[in-house]
């Protein structure tokens, strides 16, 4: 089963490169906190790390409003009307590849797996130790992040666009770290342009927490007028 094409795809050749550096810095960061370095090698990251800032630096700015506005695959998605695509059960679901819960060229994603099973997306994640709070629990905040993600990933299913206007937790339990855990989130019922949504996080001692939203539906033109403005 094909994923289906990303919200704010990136047609750019660089892409499978940006991934590698991606997961790259990604592992060195989780390292950095889970492991005790020598003073020698910090010093080198450090110098490093800022000499290829730099180096980057003077390099061209991206703008993803401009790269949004510009993708053949929104393009097509807001002529047809609809971001819905042929997304079977199981078939996992792209946002974006920058994004910071689950896209895999932002070298700061926690690495969020999404997929739809039947009117439900799934979330599958297990958090590094970049993203512990207290010790042995998955942040708060991180949590969280993971929840609106999955609950996001239901707008391709849906075939809309919509933004968060408030999200609602319950933290039941600890939320384990190095462990694989399981987010959900299904419509619970819509009106007028409010998707009211709810969702569970769950890991091998089961329900951690509980989560309901209202999201709030946006034309996709308006979406691409809002994307193309300066």
């Amino acid at each position: 089963m094909n994923p289906t094409p990303e919200i704010g795809g990136d047609d750019h050749a660089d892409l499978p490169a940006r991934i590698d550096a991606a997961s790259a810095m990604n592992r060195l960061s989780h390292a950095l906190v889970s492991h005790r370095a020598d003073v020698s090698t910090l010093r080198m990251i450090a110098h490093e790390a800022d000499r290829l800032a730099a180096e980057i630096e003077a390099q061209p700015e991206r703008s993803r409003r401009l790269e949004l506005a510009a993708s053949p695959r929104f393009l097509a998605a807001v002529a047809e009307g609809s971001l819905a695509r042929a997304i079977d059960d199981g078939a996992f679901v792209d946002l974006f590849d920058d994004s910071p819960a689950s896209g895999s060229a932002n070298p700061l994603s926690m690495g969020l797996r999404l997929r739809r099973d039947g009117d439900t997306a799934v979330g599958m994640v297990s958090l590094a130790a970049g993203w512990e709070g207290a010790p042995g629990r998955g942040h708060g905040g991180i949590v969280a992040a993971c929840v609106d993600e999955t609950m996001g990933a239901l707008l391709p299913i849906l075939g809309t666009m919509a933004f968060t206007g408030e999200l609602t937790l319950r933290y039941r339990a600890p939320c384990p770290v190095g462990v694989p855990i399981e987010f959900r989130a299904w419509v619970a019922r819509r009106q007028g342009r409010k998707l009211f949504i709810e969702g569970t996080g769950t890991g091998p001692d089961g329900l951690f927490i509980e989560a309901d939203a209202t999201f709030i539906t946006v034309d996709l033109s308006q979406f691409a007028a809002a994307a193309d403005e300066p």
